[in-house]
């Protein structure tokens, strides 16, 4: 019975590879992400900081806002997890962090 189970249950670099994967289709999907008063995508404006795949019953996507009362931050967020759950075909989470956004390079 234990052989089965080991047949069946991923190898470590399976896992790592299909996170990659469902990684890669997030960010691919949030690229279509736009923040409203800069007319940029969410991607193109460093807002996405992680995205993490630790429970596999649900992602996290952490991100920042342009400012720390943004008027349409909830729009905003509203949005990354419709998309990030669409493409990543699970529940997603989305934390803002404190962290301070700081355009991109080459947006200064």
């Amino acid at each position: 019975m234990d052989e089965k189970i080991a047949e069946t249950a991923p190898s470590g670099a399976d896992k790592i590879k299909g996170d990659a994967e469902k990684q890669e289709k997030i960010l691919n999907a949030l690229q279509a992400v736009l923040d409203p008063e800069i007319g940029l995508s969410v991607i193109d404006l460093d807002l996405i900081r992680e995205i993490r795949l630790d429970d596999p019953e649900e992602a996290e996507v952490r991100m920042v806002l342009t400012t720390p009362f943004c008027p349409y931050g909830p729009m905003l967020i509203g949005q990354i997890q419709s998309v990030a759950e669409q493409a990543a075909e699970t529940p997603v989470k989305v934390t803002v962090l404190p962290d301070k956004w700081e355009p991109p390079p080459w947006l200064r």
